[in-house]
């Protein structure tokens, strides 16, 4: 992105923090209005809801007249005249009635306005009374219209079983119904529904809709888009328990929403209209600042390419103007101090091209295509390399396999270093000759330029090492005599019947000490024959199950007496051909590394499982863990890590046999590890076993 559209995009959006500001909050005034629409008509459902309530109270208390009939044991001069007392005392009771126990009529009282047959009725099939009938207690029914009047039926179980039954006129609920609606007049509709959600008849406003249900069962709740026939409304609900009615307070969702959307019309006019002025001043506020910018940047791009003929010019705005002779007079500077430092330069190359020419290792640079860059004198000694007239590829003058696949590793960025150790045939012939070959990516200015290819002859070293390695070798195969002696005599003291507590003591000791020479003379023996190729396969068939028995059996009482749990995994027994007592014996070195460092109370786990054309075994424990930057050092010969002295009951060549073992057998051996979170030893062993070549002597 270009500078004026950066420093044009950050006044722009500087500038338009406030409008944004603004922006937010007239969308909050906007929703103040329809929140404030929402709270009216909440309020309006929860009064008529009242209003309901006050009703079912009065309807209560007509109900009175139950312990009246209940008194009388049926006598029917008693109810009778309490059921007249009942209707003349409340103007409400349109009609009030005994029912017998299969819910006939035996005797009512009825308002002539709306019930003109005197008749006696069968309400047995009627809501209320089947109802009553079930659950034995005062019972509600659904509203209807008697004569034009919405009428609230009632029936209220009696001691010997009959019922009396109520049709409660709601014309006083009409009535409260109608000034609540003339208060809130502009602002919608008010009515109730029944428990199904379809509108009481006779009670209150008109539905939105012809066969209008409502869509809310919660007992208050917020309709936002109810449909109407004449476009959506808002609705706002609220139970009245007693009668089971819910009040609805409705409007057209246009005039709740009126005025909030006449405000966001406005506030977006004038949104727009801010914007457009910001933006024109941004951008032309740009134009005017940037342009001093430019001139100096196009004067820095001449001085980067020593061009210092052409000064910057006037800038003439102020502190710019006076950054422009600034930097006039910096480039003065420069130009001098350029001058200086070339021969500096020059004089310090000379040093450096000395130094590397004449240093002992070869070096030698090239690039990533290839190419050969630079040779010292070493280089072009052992390589063979002449002062070239074209370009010379360096895979052509490489004479090591070895040599050429470490360089194309480095080459291909699958590694930024790789190391070996090549054998090379002197230029004058002869014996070859051993380096140290490294090679490595060369970075300047965070960039990878090229790959640089060191070697050192190490041919006295590797000399001196074998030697060392012989002599060595050969005081630990010699030891194995005394060794013997010690333990024949160890062994016939360990019978002797008149030793004390302290001589068996020291015998103990003894005996102790004898088996860890032993052991090491045996470690080191065998790491011998692994390096020196000596040691051979015995390759028959195995099963994975009954190897990781026969190490779990082996170590379980150790472990049980460390209160350690041991296991092996379940799994499918898997065949492979292998050296049976060589990878037991891997196995057996993982699990003694694990008893030592797994606490009490933690656990080992011994598994095996197919990989490909593999065999993968992992021993598993619930230890300190190890950090990371050990892993690989564990397995190197005489290594051991810093923790406790007491666990260390070893030399530090267990792990580096089992590497040695497992690479014989082509597999290869790891640790997965993190501190306080255990230790996965793995190997892997192929299920066919091939000829491997034996190491380098």
């Amino acid at each position: 992105m270009k500078l004026f559209a950066r420093f044009f995009l950050i006044l722009l959006a500087f500038a338009l923090l406030p409008v944004l500001a603004m922006g937010a909050w007239m969308f909050t005034q906007r929703q103040a209005l329809a929140d404030n629409a929402r709270a009216l008509h909440t309020r309006m459902a929860v009064l008529a809801a009242d209003v309901a309530e006050r009703t079912a109270e009065q309807l209560n208390r007509a109900l009175v007249v139950v312990e009246d009939l209940d008194r009388s044991r049926g006598s029917e001069n008693l109810e009778s005249s309490a059921l007249r007392k009942a209707a003349a005392a409340d103007s409400s009771v349109a009609l009030i009635a005994l029912l017998d126990k299969n819910g006939q009529e035996t005797f009512r009282v009825a308002d002539p306005e709306y019930f003109r047959s005197e008749e006696l009725a069968d309400r047995s099939r009627e809501e209320a009374v089947v109802e009553r009938l079930r659950m034995n207690r005062l019972m509600l029914g659904s509203p209807y219209l008697a004569n034009g009047m919405a009428m609230l039926p009632a029936a209220h179980p009696l001691v010997d079983g009959r019922t009396l039954y109520l049709a409660y006129s709601l014309r006083g609920l009409g009535r409260r119904l109608d000034k609540l609606s003339k208060a809130a007049v502009g602002r919608g509709r008010i009515l109730f529904v029944d428990s199904a959600g379809k509108p009481v008849p006779g009670l209150g406003d008109a539905p939105p809709a012809k066969d209008w249900t409502l869509a809310g069962r919660d007992k208050e709740g917020w309709l936002d888009d109810v449909a109407g026939d004449d476009g959506p409304y808002v609705a706002a609900y609220a139970l009245a328990p007693a009668s089971g009615l819910r009040a609805v307070s409705l409007q057209s969702r246009r005039e709740a929403y009126a005025s909030s959307e006449v405000a966001a019309a406005r506030a977006t006019a004038f949104f727009a209209a801010i914007c457009l002025l910001v933006a024109a001043g941004a951008y032309g506020l740009s134009v005017r600042l940037l342009q001093p910018v430019t001139a100096l940047i196009s004067a820095a791009e001449r001085v980067s390419r020593n061009d210092f003929q052409r000064p910057v010019p006037a800038l003439g705005w102020g502190e710019l103007d006076q950054l422009g002779a600034t930097f006039n007079a910096m480039t003065a500077k420069v130009k001098t101090f350029q001058e200086i430092q070339i021969d500096r330069i020059m004089e310090e190359k000379a040093k450096i091209d000395a130094l590397v020419k004449n240093i002992p290792e070869a070096v030698l640079l090239c690039s990533f295509d290839g190419t050969m860059l630079y040779a010292n004198a070493t280089a072009a000694r052992v390589l063979g390399v002449k002062a070239p007239d074209k370009p010379v590829k360096v895979a052509d003058i490489l004479k090591s396999p070895d040599l050429k696949r470490i360089v194309a590793a480095v080459q291909s960025r699958a590694k930024r270093f790789e190391g070996a150790t090549v054998s090379l045939p002197p230029p004058e012939g002869g014996e070859p000759v051993f380096y140290a070959a490294r090679a490595l990516t060369v970075v300047r200015d965070r960039k990878e330029v090229g790959i640089l290819v060191l070697l050192r002859d190490i041919t006295v070293e590797r000399e001196v090492e074998r030697m060392k390695e012989e002599f060595f070798h050969a005081i630990v195969h010699d030891l194995r005599g005394p060794i013997t002696v010690i333990d024949g005599i160890v062994h016939f003291m360990k019978r002797m019947q008149n030793l004390g507590d302290k001589e068996k003591t020291y015998v103990e000791l003894a005996e102790q000490a004898s088996k860890r020479l032993g052991a090491l003379v045996t470690d080191i023996l065998d790491i011998a024959k692994l390096e020196s190729g000596t040691m051979t396969l015995v390759t028959t068939a195995a099963k994975t199950d009954a190897m990781l028995a026969a190490v779990r059996s082996l170590y379980s009482v150790p472990a049980e007496g460390k209160g350690i749990k041991l296991e092996a995994a379940a799994g499918p027994a898997l065949d492979l051909a292998c050296d049976t007592r060589l990878v037991e014996r891997v196995l057996m070195n993982l699990v003694g590394n694990a008893m030592k460092f797994t606490p009490t109370g933690g656990a080992i786990t011994l598994s095996a499982t197919a990989v490909g054309g593999e065999v993968e075994f992992a021993v598993k424990d619930t230890g300190p863990g190890i950090p990371a930057d050990k892993l690989d050092a564990v397995f190197e010969k005489f290594k051991q890590l810093d923790r406790d002295a007491a666990k260390r009951a070893g030399y530090g060549l267990g792990l580096s046999i089992c590497r040695k073992i497992v690479e014989l057998h082509g597999g290869r051996i790891w640790v997965e590890s993190k501190p306080g979170d255990g230790s996965r030893f793995a190997f892997t062993i192929p299920r066919a076993q091939k000829p491997v070549p034996a190491p380098a002597a």
